[in-house]
């Protein structure tokens, strides 16, 4: 059993990574990823965990926009030293900071008083993301869960959103090369908006996240048989963030029981 797509406390999840690979050995998994959101800590963390029934291959979802829309690429077997990555986390972590200053700001304007030192409060160890902002919003009365307030205040398109700093889906791709790794295209059925997938192949993407917790057959179907036509590889997970979270499903819980996977992540593992 894999899993290569598991968030940590360190973005948007709510366990730590000690909790995260306990989990994993007791259910048996073999191959694991932490894929947090623009930073590689929970990774790093993990390791000290592991026993020799696991390997913990390095991952990282990095958040883009740009021409194509809001899309996230996740990074697979890269060099968690190098410098270019290790820059970009860095550039990130502030910019998350100012975006989230800008988005407190805006929703002031909407009525929406609350606190951008609470929002940070809520961070702990790792970085800034929307869900910080929504559970504040919960927290002050504003909206009954934060899944409610993220689909209603915050995401693309609605009230209180504001871009991130500039870093595109092909950026990510080419930050990930750089690095040695492997990128991929996360959870493809999940976004509202049309993007030539075409583009990102023809720009570098080498695979496409078929198997995960929120996708349907169809898209499951439609998604390796692009993969397969297109000569790409293919990863999977569960996508985990947390039993209540707004992606609670548990570390293990999607089969990707795929001959296509099991040619490449064998040999990603040191």
């Amino acid at each position: 059993m894999i899993d290569l797509h598991i968030h940590s406390e360190y973005s948007d999840g709510s366990w730590n990574p000690r909790e995260i690979v306990e989990d994993s050995i007791k259910k048996g998994l073999k191959i694991i990823s932490i894929t947090d959101h623009d930073v590689l800590a929970g990774y790093e963390e993990a390791l000290f965990y592991r026993n020799n029934s696991l390997k913990i291959i390095p991952g990282i979802e990095l958040n883009t926009d740009g021409p194509l829309g809001e899309l996230h690429i996740l990074g697979y077997n890269f060099d968690p030293e190098h410098p270019s990555l290790k820059e970009h986390v860095l550039w990130r972590v502030e910019d998350r900071l100012q975006w989230g200053k800008r988005i407190v700001a805006k929703l002031k304007t909407l009525g929406f008083n609350i606190s951008f030192g609470n929002c940070l409060a809520r961070v702990g160890k790792g970085v800034l993301v929307r869900t910080h902002i929504a559970d504040e919003l919960v927290a002050a009365g504003y909206f009954h869960n934060s899944k409610q307030a993220y689909e209603e205040l915050l995401k693309k398109g609605k009230p209180g959103f504001e871009e991130r700093g500039t870093f595109s889906a092909v950026d990510a791709i080419k930050l990930i090369h750089e690095a040695g790794g492997l990128a991929f295209l996360a959870h493809p059925g999940m976004y509202k908006h049309d993007f030539n997938v075409h583009h990102l192949i023809d720009s570098g993407l080498d695979g496409i996240e078929v198997y995960h917790s929120k996708h349907t057959k169809k898209d499951q179907d439609y998604w390796r048989g692009l993969a397969v036509d297109r000569n790409l590889l293919i990863s999977g997970g569960s996508d985990f963030h947390g039993p209540e979270s707004r992606n609670p499903f548990p570390i293990g819980s999607v089969e990707i029981e795929d001959p296509q996977i099991l040619a490449w992540f064998g040999n990603m593992v040191p």
